[in-house]
């Protein structure tokens, strides 16, 4: 597989970038909204079925790392009991969890 091209390498970027602002935007609305608590949680399910769904079949697939990164900026990673864990978020010092990571 050949390197990227510099255009190549820029819309990577800016996708990345993109991802990382709507993953802002949604936490932001599940704050602000009413029932916010329930939708997120009704959200994390989704992402959690898409991302086994796409995990089954797609084992390389980028789409797996942008729902894992998701998952953690929503602060919803699976702890050892299954219930939904808090990470750190860039606002509490640590880098940015974004679709590339």
């Amino acid at each position: 597989m050949s390197e990227p091209d510099d255009r190549t390498s820029d819309e990577i970027a800016r996708l990345g970038l993109l991802a990382g602002l709507m993953e802002v935007a949604i936490g932001r609305l599940f704050e602000a909204s009413e029932g916010g608590a329930e939708a997120k949680r009704l959200f994390v399910g989704d992402v959690r079925r898409l991302l086994a769904d796409t995990s089954e079949v797609q084992t390389h697939s980028p789409a797996i790392r942008t729902y894992e990164a998701l998952l953690r900026r929503l602060g919803a990673t699976e702890s050892g009991d299954g219930a939904l864990g808090v990470v750190p978020t860039p606002e509490q010092g640590l880098p940015p969890a974004g679709a590339g990571v």
